[in-house]
C-alpha cells in the first residue's frame, strides 16, 4: 500500500475506466457488446439443456446461500495469506484485511445497492427476458429460489464483490495468490450469467468498472494505507493495555 499518490497509475486507470464505459455507451461499440452478450449467453445457457444434475449444481450456486459460502471462501484466502505471512507482518496483514472488507462493504452497499439500484435504476433487462428459448432454472427447479430474471441488470453485484475482491487480494498477495483468487472469481461470475440474471457487459463493463475506479483510489492514493494505519494503531494499543 503506498503512502503517497501514484498518479500515473491512477491517470491509467481512470482512463481504462472512460474506454470501458464508452465501448458501452458509444452505439457504434455497443453493437458489438449486445452481438458478444447474446452469443455468451446462448452458449452459457443453452448447457442447461438435458442436463439435470449440471442445473441443480448452478442452482444451488445461484442460491442466496451460496453466498455464505462464498464468502466464507474469501475469508480463507485472506487466512490462509496471513498465516503464511511473516509473524511480524500479521498484524499489518490483519489491518489491510479489515481495510479491505469494510471498504467492498461500503462499495455494495453505497455504490450497488443505494445509488444503481434507488437513485439511477438503470431499466436494463437481463438476457433471460430479451433472449428467446433460454432455459429458465426457476421453471426447471421450482422448489429452489433462484434469481434468473432483473429488470435492472447493471451492474452485477456478486461479479462485483468477486472482482473487488480478486483485484485487492491480487494488489496485496501477490501473483502466486492471485492466479487462485482470479479462477475463483470467475468461478463466483458464471452462476448470474449461467441464468440470465445478468449479462456479460454487466460483469465486465459494470462491475470491472467500479472496481477500476474504486481500487484506483484506494490503492493509487495514501488511503488503503492511512485507513490500514489506524486499524493497527488500535491494535497497539489494545496490546499495550492488556500488558
Amino acid at each position: 500500500m503506498t503512502t503517497s499518490y501514484k498518479l500515473r497509475s491512477l491517470f491509467l486507470l481512470q482512463t481504462l475506466l472512460a474506454l470501458l464505459l464508452a465501448s458501452l455507451l458509444w452505439p457504434k461499440a455497443a453493437i458489438y457488446w449486445q452481438k458478444l452478450d447474446i452469443a455468451f449467453f446462448k452458449l452459457v445457457n443453452q448447457s442447461l439443456l438435458d442436463s439435470h444434475y449440471w442445473q441443480v449444481f448452478w442452482a444451488c450456486a445461484n442460491h442466496k446461500y451460496a453466498d455464505w459460502v462464498e464468502d466464507l471462501c474469501i475469508l480463507v484466502f485472506f487466512t490462509v495469506w496471513i498465516q503464511k505471512s511473516p509473524y511480524s507482518l500479521r498484524k499489518i496483514r490483519i489491518a489491510q484485511l479489515l481495510f479491505c472488507i469494510l471498504y467492498i462493504a461500503f462499495i455494495l452497499f453505497f455504490v450497488n445497492c443505494m445509488l444503481f439500484r434507488n437513485f439511477i435504476s438503470i431499466p436494463r433487462p437481463s438476457p433471460s427476458l430479451v433472449v428467446e428459448n433460454s432455459v429458465m432454472l426457476s421453471q426447471e427447479i421450482p422448489w429452489m429460489k433462484i434469481k434468473d430474471v432483473s429488470k435492472t441488470s447493471f451492474p452485477g453485484d456478486h461479479a462485483t464483490t468477486a472482482l473487488l475482491f480478486a483485484a485487492s487480494f491480487s494488489y496485496l498477495a501477490g501473483w502466486r495468490f492471485a492466479i487462485v483468487a482470479w479462477f475463483y472469481a470467475g468461478f463466483l461470475c458464471i452462476p448470474r450469467l449461467i441464468t440470465g440474471a445478468h449479462w456479460l457487459s454487466d460483469v465486465v463493463v459494470g462491475s470491472g468498472g467500479i472496481t477500476l475506479f474504486f481500487l484506483s483510489i484506494a490503492f493509487c492514493t495514501p488511503l488503503a494505507h492511512s485507513i490500514s494505519s489506524y486499524f493497527i494503531r488500535i491494535f497497539n494499543k489494545k496490546q499495550i493495555a492488556n500488558n
